[in-house]
């Protein structure tokens, strides 16, 4: 009989996330044994779950390594947080939609050193609010996390894009090969940006920091001031615009929908990146590419990269959907033209613009000053306004307002130099 003792971070665990972790492991032919469970990363690295890691030791000294993506229980919490929509979202993409993806790359026969990797998916719960989702644990692969506080050097986004692109092409074959499938999947994943416009506690967050922004920003010019005024309080009702747009477009795919610095990792040979892999979907949905694309670019790049590269990202973007497409008997000037693709960045520079301002103020923080919405208690009432309190940019110190007017500044200029947003 299976028997196995936990030991270490437990104390969030509960029954249904247990068993779990124990039919893995049985699945595995593992039967007997200890189970160390770590807490992974520090605050600021993951924002909506508890991030474990599960390390079973066995008699005789065999080890097997597990993430487990941990639901916060709070009722209140879970409501602010859309914990549940956001759940749903990565465990339909973890069950149904990247098995599928790698189904269609399995039957293209297409190599392993060119195919788009996924993490390994073990197991999922989804009974509320015990969501649990494990993974494969890719450090184990030799994968890691860079440091979130440091832009991405070209070689890293040219690693990500050429992902992206192939992470694109297989959702346009799916769209094609299975319409109903896909739409049935697409169905299921829930656009948060849109969603969150109806939330009246989302509109006095958005409004309270751009007016601290604002008044942060009081020497900028008047460019950047009107760049910035709208930037955050129209973020729900363009984000519904553009899903207006999206929804039915033949140029949509499913998303990744978070590209920032820690959903990649990274296998390092002589401390340069040589490979990639994305992880975390809990914001994937129907869109546009050029979504991904400036997600991307605008939240883990500086401006001066951009300057050098971002058209030659983009251009490689493009080369590598028509070289991924090819693949299965597609040409992206037929499915997603370059021309296309040039206007879809400008139809999608204004939210991108407003998310990267909105995002900035959260991706600059040291850990010290991050705010660990998981661990956040009371009503929900009084967690808006701890978090609207918390997110006041006048309390931080001088160094970090240095660097998030320069984020900001830069995200804004980038904008006006390649025409995403109007002058």
């Amino acid at each position: 009989m299976a028997q196995f003792t936990f030991e270490g971070d437990t104390e969030i665990l509960a029954d249904p996330q247990i068993k779990l972790v124990e039919n893995v492991l049985q699945e595995k032919g593992f039967t007997r044994g200890k189970i160390v469970v770590e807490q992974v990363g520090k605050k600021g690295d993951n924002y909506i779950a508890h991030v474990k890691r599960f390390i079973y030791e066995a008699e005789n000294g065999t080890t097997f390594k597990m993430i487990g993506k941990v639901a916060p229980v709070a009722e209140q919490l879970r409501l602010m947080m859309k914990t549940m929509i956001l759940f749903n979202n990565e465990i339909v993409m973890y069950n149904l939609v990247l098995p599928k993806l790698n189904e269609i790359q399995n039957a293209a026969g297409v190599t392993e050193d060119e195919k788009v990797r996924f993490p390994a998916c073990y197991g999922v719960v989804t009974e509320e609010p015990y969501e649990l989702i494990l993974l494969e644990d890719l450090n184990e692969a030799g994968f890691e996390m860079l440091d979130r506080m440091k832009p991405l050097t070209n070689e890293s986004v040219r690693l990500v894009v050429k992902d992206l692109a192939k992470y694109h092409s297989l959702s346009y074959v799916f769209k094609d090969s299975e319409p109903e499938i896909y739409e049935s999947y697409s169905n299921r994943l829930l656009n948060m940006w849109a969603i969150i416009g109806n939330e009246p506690e989302a509109h006095q967050f958005f409004e309270k920091g751009e007016n601290d922004l604002l008044k942060m920003m009081y020497d900028v010019s008047d460019k950047h001031k009107n760049a910035l005024r709208g930037s955050m309080t129209q973020i729900a009702p363009i984000a519904k615009k553009m899903q207006s747009y999206e929804k039915g477009s033949k140029y949509s795919v499913i998303l990744q929908g978070d590209c920032w610095n820690n959903n990649f990792l990274f296998r390092l040979e002589d401390g340069k990146p040589v490979n990639d892999v994305m992880i975390d979907y809990q914001l994937s949905r129907e869109g546009n590419p050029a979504g991904d694309l400036l997600y991307l670019i605008f939240n883990c790049t500086d401006h001066a990269t951009r300057l050098k590269h971002y058209q030659e990202w983009i251009d490689y973007y493009h080369e590598i959907l028509d070289d991924s497409l090819n693949l299965y008997g597609f040409k992206a000037n037929r499915v997603f033209p370059k021309d296309q693709l040039d206007a879809d960045l400008r139809r999608y520079g204004k939210l991108m613009v407003s998310l990267g301002v909105m995002l900035a103020s959260m991706l600059v923080r040291e850990s010290k000053d991050v705010i660990d919405m998981k661990e956040m208690t009371g009503d929900k009432e009084k967690m808006v306004e701890d978090t609207i309190a918390q997110m006041n940019s006048s309390l931080l110190d001088v160094s970090t307002i240095v660097k998030l007017r320069e984020r900001i500044l830069g995200i804004i200029d980038t904008a006006f130099e390649f025409g995403l947003i109007a002058v």
